[in-house]
């Protein structure tokens, strides 16, 4: 018996002996021609239907995997405490201000100088895409735009408010930098991250976070507190593992008003085998995916906002604001902008702040 005699049986054999429904028919003795080309057809349609199947079954693992559930489980009903940021309106100290104009008097040789920069400084300190427009044009008092941000920190008045909550916890207040100048955030993981000294001291390194402070139901009423808000200040609500965004929702508030706010807050707790996907499988990032970002160190919704904001304005403008990180050499095009970038930013501000992430 030759080599294709023997593979000749062996199909038969197979054919004969498979628990595949339909090849048998194939092979069996005394079948008309139609009924086996019947049987043909069949067998390819469904080996293409199997096919189809089973292809459509890959792209939804692949584009689609995750799967949201609700669990009501009374055990875990433990929620974080939401965070928030609070950017006070009184921001620059009058007498770090007099004591500066003293040791530089060869930037206030004219007349009314000195008056003019005291208006300037908090201009500066107050600026952002709403208010660039309120800034002079020509007066720089010989200060570089790269030490603008420099110069608000050692003029900044001490905003340092006190916190309290219903919890044992402590909900602790950390100074930030957002795109309303110098604030304090309360109870944030990543707050650390766009502040004025970790910048200064040109880290990229993971901060420990702080204890996560949670409350439970049957904890009954529980509150933070903030106290000592020495000023008409804004507010910023969000996750504690947020940061505050200019064309997010904020609340303003006048000085020495005493205002209650109530929020209802649903946690959603991701699965730890979600891990195990790829960002384009799960369609979001955990906080230390920040590889896409060049300012930051973690990752998270806002703070890419945010870098698409800066993106936009060196596209409209040539430049960036103050109030984002200068990491110098390692991105030369986002320079501070001077006073006539500011000009531009305020041009183009409604541009620049409905931002499409790019």
């Amino acid at each position: 018996m030759n080599l294709l005699e023997h593979l000749q049986w062996f199909i038969i054999n197979l054919f004969e002996t498979t628990s595949a429904h339909g090849l048998r028919h194939l092979v069996r003795m005394g079948v008309h021609i139609v009924e086996r080309m019947v049987w043909i057809t069949f067998i390819f349609v469904g080996i293409f239907g199997s096919v189809a199947l089973a292809q459509r079954i890959w792209d939804r693992y692949q584009t689609s995997p995750v799967v949201i559930s609700m669990d009501r489980n009374m055990y875990f009903w433990n929620t974080s405490f939401p965070s928030l940021t609070v950017c006070t309106h009184h921001r620059i100290d009058q007498d770090k201000v007099d004591r500066y104009i003293g040791e530089h008097p060869d930037k206030f040789a004219n007349e009314g100088d000195p008056d003019d920069f005291k208006e300037f400084i908090v201009k500066l300190a107050n600026a952002s895409y709403d208010t660039f427009m309120e800034l002079p044009v020509h007066k720089t008092y010989g200060i570089p735009s790269e030490d603008y941000l420099e110069l608000i920190q050692n003029l900044s008045w001490p905003f340092q408010p006190m916190s309290s909550s219903g919890t044992t916890l402590l909900l602790q207040l950390q100074p930030t930098i957002t795109e309303l100048g110098s604030c304090v955030s309360v109870n944030s993981k990543v707050a650390a991250y766009s502040s004025y000294e970790y910048w200064k001291n040109n880290r990229w390194d993971l901060v420990p976070p702080p204890e996560p402070v949670v409350v439970h139901p049957l904890d009954g009423e529980v509150y933070g507190q903030l106290i000592k808000l020495e000023s008409s200040y804004e507010v910023f609500f969000h996750g504690f593992m947020e940061v505050p965004e200019i064309s997010k929702r904020r609340y303003s508030f006048l000085e020495a008003f005493y205002t209650t706010v109530e929020l209802l807050a649903l946690e959603i707790i991701t699965s730890p085998n979600a891990r195990e996907l790829s960002i384009s499988q799960r369609k979001c990032r955990f906080t230390h995916e920040a590889d896409i970002l060049q300012f930051s160190p973690v990752y998270s919704y806002n703070l890419c906002r945010i870098e698409c904001r800066m993106k936009l304005a060196v596209r409209f403008c040539g430049c960036v604001p103050h109030f984002y990180r200068n990491i110098g050499k390692k991105a030369l095009k986002y320079r501070i902008c001077d006073l006539s970038g500011y000009q531009c930013l305020g041009q183009n501000a409604g541009k620049i702040c409905d931002c499409l992430l790019i």
